[in-house]
């Protein structure tokens, strides 16, 4: 019985192993080197993000001194107001003055009626007498009493007006330390504006300068692998191109008989014979 060995090998057409070849060499020679990838790069904070610190920086207990000062109005407030001889110093000072100019005018006018009394005392006959001691002690103190009401007077109102003076000061210095504490407010809330407007520019020039450096990166990557790129396409074409192949054999036999050799050429034969059309059995 005779043994036979079959051994098939595939091949591409010659024009596409030739391609194919000259594929895996350029592959071969392009990964020797490596691919300079190029560092990822952070934008810095921008001019505007720089100044909105330094504002932070500087705005850090910058209300305080406007704090501390309103503290100390409102401490001088309730102090004034809590001080029973806080008027004093709000007195006027030419009060004493006026006071002694009034008892002067009060004196001379009593010495004129007394000489009044006595002139007509004498007139009537009756000078030194109990009578006329009677009318001068009346007249003099009817003087006392005028210079006494109006001395008061004026000690009362000028007492009042210091009061007043000092209710106002009081006042005045509650409503400073007041506005100083709004002041200390308003100029924070300002510079926090100012801070935020200052951070919103400079985040939007950081993100633009960012954008910047990861598109020239990106270019510089593209570029670095751009030959990677062409030598895939070839490769996608290569595959998408239909492979033509021929198929070479070799067969090893031992010896064959007489019997096998006529059987062999016979279906040979009928073999071309179908190609042919001849069917014996149909």
């Amino acid at each position: 019985m005779a043994v036979q060995t079959v051994e098939q090998i595939q091949r591409l057409a010659p024009f596409m192993e030739d391609y194919v070849r000259k594929l895996l060499e350029s592959t071969y020679q392009q990964v020797q080197d490596p691919v300079n990838i190029p560092d990822q790069q952070i934008a810095g904070l921008t001019d505007a993000q720089k100044q909105a610190g330094t504002l932070i920086d500087q705005g850090i207990g910058a209300y305080q001194p406007l704090i501390d000062q309103s503290e100390t109005f409102l401490k001088d407030a309730g102090t004034m107001l809590q001080d029973p001889e806080a008027y004093k110093q709000y007195m006027n000072p030419y009060e004493r003055d006026v006071i002694d100019v009034i008892g002067e005018d009060i004196a001379r006018q009593t010495a004129i009626e007394r000489s009044i009394l006595g002139g007509n005392a004498a007139t009537m006959g009756a000078l030194g007498g109990s009578r006329q001691g009677v009318a001068q002690a009346g007249i003099g103190e009817a003087g006392l009493r005028e210079f006494g009401r109006q001395a008061a007077g004026l000690r009362e109102s000028g007492f009042r007006t210091a009061q007043d003076l000092v209710g106002q000061r009081a006042t005045g210095l509650g409503n400073l330390a007041s506005g100083l504490g709004s002041l200390a407010v308003t100029g924070q809330n300002l510079g926090q504006t100012d801070i935020s407007n200052l951070l919103g520019i400079g985040s939007l020039e950081q993100q633009q300068a960012q954008s910047v450096l990861d598109a020239d990166r990106a270019n510089q990557i593209a570029q670095a692998y751009e030959p990677y790129q062409r030598l895939s396409y070839f490769s996608d074409i290569l595959r998408g191109v239909p492979s033509t192949q021929s198929t070479i054999g070799a067969t090893t036999t031992t010896d064959p008989s007489f019997l096998s050799q006529v059987a062999g050429t016979a279906a040979t034969g009928l073999g071309l014979a179908g190609q042919l059309g001849y069917k014996p059995f149909a």
